[in-house]
């Protein structure tokens, strides 16, 4: 049952669910293009992130798809009810037809759906007992996907383009004369970079919202460290 194909014509849910496949694919598209693939190039990230990146879009967009043409648990016109089952039973004053108790009507679908849990635009489609299980995939999926692209972008306009920078304009007899300083100079720890960036080194309130960020001294041998 949970196999059938379902389509529900809604202009708002195709707009909807238009909007979401534009933003994953300018975004499987625009983040391989700027970060993935030229650091790759460059040698600061490897082959492993880029797949990881590929496999998390690939399984949202799979997810998206499947949880908006599941059955959600569509009730069938004429329902052969257990006689066993009739107590559980009642009729929806809505489309005057039998269902299960905890079924719901949909008034955009125009059906009842077993368990119905919401009607949910971005999908097109109920969320019900049949494909429920897919839409909390789709969540999961799509936090994943957007952590690790808000991962990709802190990375990179806070560790790799300075790092880039940091070689501009620098001949190789100035890289040469600096390799032994650069070894001798200890090298700044991600803790310590964060803690600069979010004005805190206490690591709890980097994701608390609800403060005033302040400047953090820098030790001085770090102070001119990228």
């Amino acid at each position: 049952m949970g196999r059938r194909i379902h389509f529900v014509v809604d202009p708002q849910g195709w707009c909807c669910m238009g909007l979401i496949i534009f933003v994953w694919l300018y975004n499987t598209i625009f983040i391989p293009k700027v970060i993935l693939f030229p650091h790759y190039e460059e040698g600061h990230i490897s082959v492993v992130a880029i797949l990881c990146y590929y496999f998390c879009s690939l399984f949202c967009i799979a997810s998206l798809l499947r949880a908006s043409v599941a059955d959600p648990g569509k009730l069938p016109e004429n329902p052969k009810i257990p006689v066993t089952e009739q107590e559980y039973w009642e009729l929806c004053n809505k489309c005057n037809m039998m269902r299960p108790k905890r079924s719901h009507h949909c008034s955009r679908c125009g059906h009842c759906v077993r368990r119905m849990d919401h009607h949910c635009p971005w999908i097109n489609n109920c969320v019900g007992e049949d494909n429920h299980w897919l839409f909390l995939q789709l969540c999961f999926y799509t936090q994943i996907l957007s952590s690790y692209t808000l991962i990709l972008d802190f990375c990179h306009y806070y560790y790799f383009l300075p790092l880039k920078k940091e070689n501009w304009d620098t001949t190789s007899i100035e890289k040469m004369s600096n390799c032994c300083e650069d070894i001798s100079r200890p090298r700044k720890p991600w803790q310590q970079t964060f803690s600069e960036v979010f004005g805190t080194r206490w690591k709890i309130l980097w994701f608390i919202p609800f403060r005033q960020r302040q400047p953090l001294r820098v030790p001085y041998h770090f102070a001119n460290h990228v």
